[in-house]
């Protein structure tokens, strides 16, 4: 799976590279190891709007979800989303249909599992700083404070060999887009199957190295 990602980059470098512009003064923490589990917010690029760049909290949050309570527990269960299932899961079907996003990151991280050893690689794209993973978006509207929280999903599928070899486990990546098919998945109207967007990322564009 996908949990832990680089964001090294400033805003302008965001703007230059998407074509797109920040909305307003919103920020975001950058950091070599930004974990999900803490909940960051990242910048993601959305289909509704491609022209700008929000910032959304990592952990998705269904708008349907009813109360406080259910979205903190449910949130902490949608980091990822398996590509294979988005259509059919309650969680994610509705963006997948509505509400689909680019998450711009440098790279990620897998473990690698020998025998008692977890040895944790960092995986990029050559001749790419900053890349774009497939996600999904969602708003939902806390009844009681009347917040609206903007959340988001990163879209897994199957693992190329490179990465069955890192991640040998679950063997899963992130989806990877090409700069080709960022824009085919921000289009609703794309079929992202037909299109081979779920496909693994070819592993001889990518590049992996053991880290501490």
């Amino acid at each position: 799976m996908c949990y832990t990602t680089k964001i090294d980059f400033t805003r302008e470098e965001l703007e230059k590279r998407f074509g797109a512009k920040f909305l307003g003064s919103e920020d975001y923490h950058s950091g070599d190891r930004v974990h999900a589990f803490s909940l960051p917010r990242m910048p993601v690029i959305c289909s509704d709007s491609s022209e700008l760049i929000r910032v959304f909290t990592w952990g998705l949050i269904p708008y349907w979800v009813k109360d406080k309570k259910n979205a903190d527990e449910i949130r902490m269960k949608t980091f990822n989303a398996k590509s294979e299932t988005l259509a059919e899961k309650p969680s994610f079907r509705s963006s997948y249909k509505r509400r689909r996003c680019l998450v711009p990151v440098n790279g990620f991280y897998e473990w690698q599992t020998m025998e008692k050893l977890k040895i944790p690689y960092y995986i990029t794209v050559h001749n790419q700083a900053i890349l774009a993973l497939a996600g999904l978006f969602d708003q939902w509207k806390d009844q009681e404070s009347g917040e609206t929280v903007s959340t988001f999903t990163v879209i897994t599928t199957r693992a190329n060999p490179l990465m069955e070899e890192i991640h040998n486990i679950k063997k899963r990546m992130p989806v990877i887009l090409s700069p080709a098919n960022e824009r085919k998945w921000l289009d609703l109207n794309a079929d992202p199957v037909e299109a081979g967007i779920f496909e693994p990322y070819p592993q001889e564009l990518m590049f992996a190295e053991k880290v501490k």
